[in-house]
């Protein structure tokens, strides 16, 4: 019993010292909010020019967001955990366009995937002011 107890404390030292890095991604905190926790990774975090990035970032739902999505999108959303989504930001332009999005279930099964063809999808937007994406442009832009 003692050296199972040992092995766990082991595993936990080991993910608390080595949280946000996994994979070569490098996690870092963008902010919190009702839907859930915003992460960027700054390994993807890449200039496409002098003032365009690309960037991939993570949202952690919150148990009020996984309701929110099975009550818009159905049952296949119960187990909602993360999405993996990759963006273009354009810093001087203060727009964001989005590339990829990847939702995954709590056992990291893909739920649902979107993929804008190169030079397809949504248009480019306006960053809303104070939002998850402003923050993320702060950090990332030079």
């Amino acid at each position: 019993m003692k050296s199972i107890l040992s092995l766990e404390g082991l595993l936990i030292g080991f993910f608390l010292l080595s949280a946000g890095k996994a994979g070569g991604e490098e996690w870092k905190f963008i902010c919190q909010d009702d839907e859930g926790s915003w992460f960027y990774d700054a390994e993807t975090a890449k200039p496409l020019s002098d003032s365009r990035f690309r960037v991939q970032t993570k949202k952690m739902y919150g148990p009020k967001a996984v309701s929110a999505a099975v009550h818009k999108y159905g049952g296949k959303y119960g187990n909602l955990d993360h999405v993996l989504a990759r963006w273009e930001i354009d810093c001087l332009q203060r727009k964001f366009k989005l590339c990829s999005a990847v939702f995954h279930s709590r056992g990291k099964a893909v739920i649902e995937e979107y993929d804008a063809e190169p030079g397809g999808g949504f248009p480019p937007e306006e960053i809303p002011p104070d939002s998850y994406l402003d923050l993320l442009r702060r950090k990332i832009c030079p």
